[in-house]
């Protein structure tokens, strides 16, 4: 048992140390891996498409302009009846997995701000919109779908030339 004790330290040395000599050819390599692969050419951009949308209803229109770039969709809405005060205002969200376009309209209406979810989709080279009940639950000019998914697309814009 002495024996052991005297020779296993330096054994365990030596074991320790080849241990450390090939960690360091697996880092060594390992290293040499990740600079091949740094030095690849990175992803490209994922590609940035405008849209503009206009519907008229005797002498109501509602205009649309959305920028999709990825998942990200951003955009303006200008809603303007007849003979009323309409609303201004921004859109900003994200395409789902559906397509479909889960947006928040941030928006100026008779002198108050307010935001509204809305859900919109390109569909056939038009843009519609999802027509719910909507609820205004914090009492504070946010207004969302009482339920979603009983919401229909009904709201059909026609693609125009973006000017």
């Amino acid at each position: 048992m002495k024996i052991f004790r005297l020779l296993g330290v330096p054994i365990l040395s030596l074991l320790v140390m080849a241990s450390c000599h090939n960690n360091t050819d697996i880092h060594n390599s390992t290293s040499d891996s990740i600079s091949a692969t740094a030095t690849t050419e990175p992803a490209a951009p994922p590609s940035k498409e405008t849209y503009c949308f206009l519907s008229t209803l005797k002498r109501d229109s509602t205009f649309v302009n959305l920028t999709i770039e990825g998942d990200s969709v951003t955009g303006n809405m200008h809603w303007k009846p007849f003979e009323k005060d309409g609303s201004i205002g921004t859109l900003a969200g994200k395409k789902n997995n559906l397509g479909e376009f889960e947006l928040l309209y941030d928006y100026m209406i008779e002198g108050n701000r307010q935001t509204e979810t809305k859900v919109m989709k390109i569909e056939n080279g038009k843009l519609v919109v999802k027509v719910g009940e909507l609820l205004d639950p914090g009492n504070d000019g946010h207004l969302v779908y009482k339920d979603v998914t009983q919401a229909t697309y009904r709201d059909t814009l026609n693609k125009v030339d973006c000017k």
